[in-house]
């Protein structure tokens, strides 16, 4: 009976540490990735703009696989928004335009199987036919110990995406090359 109580509260213990070490992690992990596009910035702005052209490069968009895309509203306006769900039903989201700053896209993201997320691109011209895009997102994390520790590996796994639909959408813009984020 003695052993019992030492090792159910030596469980506590451990739970409460991993409780508390949850806690004072941060409650969201930013996500960014950069290219740098041999292209005029109106050029990029209306690639990033026009959701008929996301099915081209948007990674979480796997046409070859088989994907239902209904887009609702007009294209880059506040408030429009591209859903899309996998024929055999695993992969499904959405992402919706939030609004425009100078320089910067807002979205909102909500995939399945992941927290909802708020990120978009910033565009800025470095010279005549060069511009630097940045894909950004910011991906909230609930209260639970094993999401905040989850939290640790997040930015490599969202990020390499990112990478992913960045060279894509370069690669339908011409010659470009990566930088270090």
């Amino acid at each position: 009976m003695r052993h019992l109580k030492i090792l159910l509260t030596g469980l506590a213990g451990l739970a409460l540490l991993a409780v508390v070490m949850g806690l004072l992690m941060p409650s969201s992990v930013k996500i960014t990735r950069g290219v740098i596009v041999d292209a005029d910035s109106a050029k990029v702005d209306r690639y990033l703009l026009e959701m008929n052209e996301w099915s081209k490069w948007m990674p979480w968009i796997d046409t070859a696989s088989g994907v239902l895309i209904q887009q609702q509203g007009s294209s880059g306006g506040p408030g429009s928004a591209l859903k899309w769900k996998s024929l055999d039903g695993k992969r499904e989201g959405a992402i919706t335009f939030k609004g425009r700053k100078p320089g910067n896209l807002l979205l909102a993201y909500d995939f399945t199987g992941m927290n909802k997320a708020e990120g978009g691109f910033r565009i800025r011209k470095i010279s005549e036919g060069r511009t630097e895009v940045q894909w950004f997102m910011e991906y909230p994390l609930k209260w639970y110990p094993w999401e905040r520790f989850y939290g640790i590996f997040i930015d490599s796994m969202i990020g390499a995406v990112l990478e992913n639909g960045l060279q894509n959408l370069i690669r339908l813009m011409g010659e470009s090359r990566p930088i270090n984020s």
